[in-house]
Formats: C-alpha cells, structure tokens, sequence
C-alpha cells in the first residue's frame, strides 16, 4: 500500500470490494472532529486485502458525542479528537492561554469524553486515537502547556476507558514519518482535512494488529529460510565454520540480532519455523552445536529443511501445524523463491531479506508489527511447548495400526468450566483465531465476554485439554443461550490442536446435558459456511440435529434434548 496513490488505492478497493460480496460486512465507523476520509480508504484496502469485507462509513462533523449514542450493530467504531480544532477556536494564541482556559477546555473535554466512552463500552472494538499537541506550532524549549494538556486528556481516556478501547499513540506515528510528511495546515484551513495519505498509511500501518486480532486474521506462524537468511553465507559452500552470525561481526550482528528477535516471538505465542533447501543434518548441527546461534530447537516448532520447492513445503508446514497457509509470513534472501511463493501461495505474507542487509532488522520488526497481535497470557506463552507436543503426538500416532488404538493411548481428559473470570481472555483469544473447527466464526472480545457472563440468560462453557504428552490448556468454547424452554448454541469452536480426536462430541454431551439442566427442551444450533470451517460443514448432522432451514449462507438446526444421545469414548476421561 505504501508505494499506491490515493486514487490508486480506491481503484483496487472497488476491485477489492467485488470479490467479497456475499461476505458478511465488517461495520466500521470514524467519529471525528476533522474531516478523516483518507483514512477510510487506507483502512478499507488493508481489511480488503486480508479476505475482511469492510464497510466504513463517518459520523457526522465534529458531533462526536451525539454520534456516540447511536452505534447500533457495528463492529468498531474508531474515535478522532484533533486538539487543534478544539483550542483553535480559542480567540488567543495558543500560548497565550491562561490556566484558567485551559482548566475549562480540560473539564469539559473529560465531560465529553466520559459520556462517549460509556456509550461505547458494549461495541466489540474502539480505537481511540491519543490526542496529540504535534499539530500544534509551540516550542520543544519548554514545559508545555498545551502538551500538558493533552497528557492529561490521555490519561483520563486510559484511565477511564473499557477492555474494548486500544489508546493509539498518534506521536509515535507522526514520529515515524516525520510531521512536515504527517500533516497540511494549508488544506486543513481549506477543508479541515488535516493528515495526509502518508499519515493515514502509516496509521492503517500501525493499527493493523488490533484489526487483524479482532477479525481473526492475525498471523500465527514465522517461517525463515537459512543460508543468508539467519546467518550469513551459504553452509553448503562455506561450511559449519564459514558462515556468520556472530555477535562480534559487523554484518554477523546483524543476523544474530533476526535471531533474537525470532526467539523472542517464540516466547510470545508466534510459531517459529524452518523452509530451507539445505542438508537437513548440517542444519540440525548448525543449530545445536554452532556457538554463535541463538534460536535454538526450543524455540522452532516446525523444520522442513529438505530439497523440495519452498511452496510445497510451506503446504507442509501448514498441515502440520494445522493452520491455514494465510497464517503464514515467510523470510528468504531469494528473489526466486520470494516470487514462486507469491505466485503459487499468495495467501502467505512474504518478506525479502533486503540488499542493505543493516536494515533488515527494521523490515522484519515492520512485518512483525503489522501482522501478529502478543498478549503476555499464558496461553501464548506457552504456544511453542504445546506444538512441541502435538509433533510428539503425531510420531505417536504412526506406530498404532488403527486410529482408535492410538486415541486410547493419549490418555486424554477433558475439563469443563462455565463462566469462569479468569478464562476471559483466553475465551476472547480463541474466538477471534480459531477458523477450522468453528461452526459460526463469530468474533469477541474480553468486553463482549464480559457481558455474556453478566446475562442470567447466556453462558459461554469452556474445554480444557491434556493427555500423556502434556496440557493443551483451554481449547475449547461453546456460547449458549436459554429462555422458556427453548436453548440455543450461538457458538461452537476448537482448536485445530485437538480436532479429529473425538473430544468435539464429548463437549457437545456436556453442553445438551448443561442445556438440559436449564429447562431445556430443544436446543437450535446454525452453521455458517467459510472458506476454512468446510470440514466440520456435517458436525451438527453427525450429533443428532435436524435441519430445519437451509440457504447458501447458513444452515439451521434444532434438536429435542430428550432425543439426544451420547456417543461412549471410553478413553477420554471427563472431570
């Protein structure tokens, strides 16, 4: 997007825009006190662009706090306060306000401020764009008021704002381009259009985790060729000794510092993995023998280092990890293989290692910021240990001739828990991931969960997995509702950790039998059809349920309880 014109970029979006009708729309709306419709066009190519059909629409002008009132079903809802046109219409200038100015522009901004986020605390997702005195012309020589006014302000949004709010450092993004680039005061007094496409590049730029997060287009996985790539210098030419990473090499540094920076996404809940024509033993003594090397077998989850094309074993890595290959970013020095896999899997976010190799540390930590979202929850945490042990289990499951044989062996136990605090976000988290085994893909946020736990009339249950090999942890999310008899499942969704080992049908006897229990004598259930849950498409038709509606777009569902029956796994324990 950086390198497209503003036209170019509605040109694509109308293109864009085509290929997702049918697509359920992603509601987005921009209150502001500036005219912002730039940003609605860098915002709409980037959702576009990852398979989100948005629909961005502006409130009215400068009527933030009306405009906040009436939100109705969207989906985010993005808040714009420009300091400048609130202490532009002052009659002074602007450092020449007194205290008592200011204090009376704070208060009534707070007051302001209060009401609109109230009213937005139940939207899935706010981003609240931090207020900013850059755009003001004051003195970097002195104790500021106005800068002062506007830390405040911030404060008072951080302080005050819902689990659904995200503060957008807007300094940092006029930092990183540079003001004279950010913004125009010649057309802001024109048409009160105040950033330039520049800016609002950067901004999609900076605020793309959060939307990708929410909209469950975050990537998951990290996958880097070797030779010149982590290190410098080919290993089949320059050997074990010859290639370099060092920390005391000047360019070797430079690779060394990559690796770092892998190992610490390996610690964050980011899969680490390997796609190199290479010797695979040379590679493996590389990594576990080499003095110099940092990202070690702990922090690599998954190793295709083999002579085959890059694309095919990018499919490989996919299925074993049981992820989507648009979950994919993929490293390579190589222009040849950066095009192949452009050309055969353009759903894999692609990062050439540049010609001014100083500069690659910067270019990864770009493609980092922009497509994966960290948490610091346990869970993520402890991401790569968990994928260590589904290899274990697949080299487990070659040595047993039948599927139950091997299923019997895991040793498996399951948990449930309903309305657990603590599981939050965990349960937010995996809704807005999970894509295979997820019957409707709707998406939530720890706000939205929230509410659910305080409705007498909803209940979101959890699974919880672990076997001989290890803990899975929380795996699993069913959203239910109960009124007069008459129960629903809003949603249904696993991870692609546990799917195929029959837990699915031992969670849904738990949710008939909770249902049950709540004076439930039907329960009614829909599938909605993606493009990655096709392989659960018959999972109600294998427990029982009767369609009782069907379209293109959604299938629905209904079952009596007391026809319900239980399938018997014996070998999974339910605690």
């Amino acid at each position: 997007m950086k390198e497209l014109k503003y036209s170019e970029i509605l040109k694509a979006n109308n293109l864009l825009k085509k290929q997702q009708d049918g697509q359920k729309p992603y509601l987005v709306k921009v209150l502001s006190n500036i005219t912002c419709n730039q940003m609605g066009a860098t915002l709409s190519y980037h959702l576009l662009q990852q398979g989100v059909n948005a629909s961005i629409a502006f409130g009215n002008y400068d009527n933030i706090v009306q405009d906040s009132f009436q939100t109705g079903d969207l989906n985010l809802v993005i808040i714009h306060y420009e300091l400048l046109n609130v202490v532009g219409k002052t009659d002074c200038y602007v450092e020449d306000l007194s205290e008592n100015q200011i204090e009376e522009i704070a208060s009534s901004l707070e007051g302001e401020l209060g009401m609109i986020l109230n009213n937005l605390s139940s939207i899935p997702c706010v981003l609240f764009d931090s207020f900013t005195a850059k755009t003001l012309s004051i003195s970097p020589l002195r104790n500021n008021k106005i800068e002062n006014l506007a830390e405040r302000l911030n404060q008072f949004v951080r302080e005050n704002k819902a689990k659904n709010t995200y503060l957008i450092d807007m300094d940092a993004i006029i930092s990183k381009i540079g003001e004279s680039s950010s913004y125009d005061k010649k057309l802001y007094l024109l048409s009160k259009t105040l950033y330039t496409i520049d800016f609002w590049k950067e901004y999609t730029y900076a605020v793309s985790p959060v939307l990708l997060k929410v909209t469950g287009k975050a990537k998951k996985a990290i996958i880097f060729d070797c030779d010149n790539t982590l290190w410098k210098g080919i290993l089949g030419e320059d050997g074990f000794k010859g290639i370099d990473m060092s920390v005391q090499s000047k360019i070797g540094s430079i690779y060394h510092e990559v690796q770092n920076m892998a190992v610490w996404l390996s610690k964050h809940g980011v899969l680490i993995g390997l796609c190199s024509k290479n010797n695979p033993d040379d590679v493996a003594e590389v990594i576990e023998k080499h003095p110099d090397m940092a990202l070690k077998n702990d922090n690599i989850v998954v190793c295709e280092v083999n002579w085959n094309d890059k694309a095919s074993n990018l499919q490989v890595i996919a299925e074993e990890l049981n992820i989507g290959v648009d979950s994919l970013v993929f490293v390579d020095d190589s222009d040849f293989e950066i095009n192949l896999i452009r050309e055969q899997l353009p759903q894999v976010v692609c990062m050439q290692v540049p010609t001014a190799i100083f500069d690659y540390p910067n270019q990864l930590a770009e493609i980092i910021n922009t497509y994966f979202y960290f948490s610091d929850s346990k869970a993520d945490m402890d991401k790569t240990n968990q994928y260590k042990q589904q290899a274990k289990r697949n080299q487990s499951k070659r040595q047993f001739g039948d599927i139950e044989s091997y299923l019997k062996s895991l040793e498996m136990e399951v948990t449930f828990h309903v309305d657990d605090a603590t599981e939050i976000e965990r349960v937010a988290q995996l809704t807005q991931k999970t894509n295979q085994l997820n019957l409707c893909t709707n998406r939530y946020t720890d706000a939205q969960i929230e509410d659910i736990k305080g409705n007498t009339n909803q209940s979101y249950i959890t699974l919880s997995v672990k076997d001989k090999f290890g803990d899975s942890g929380l795996t699993g999310v069913a959203i239910v509702s109960f009124d007069e008899g008459k129960g629903k499942i809003n949603d249904f969704l696993m991870s692609c950790r546990v799917m195929g080992r029959n837990i699915e049908f031992v969670f849904m006897d738990y949710i008939i039998d909770y249902l049950k229990n709540k004076g439930c004598d039907t329960v009614a259930a829909q599938y909605i059809p993606t493009m990655k849950n096709k392989p659960v498409s018959d999972f109600y038709d294998k427990t029982g349920f009767v369609i009782v509606g069907e379209s293109e777009v959604i299938k629905n569902y209904s079952i009596y309880t007391n026809e319900y029956r239980k399938k018997s796994f014996n070998y999974i324990k339910v605690n």
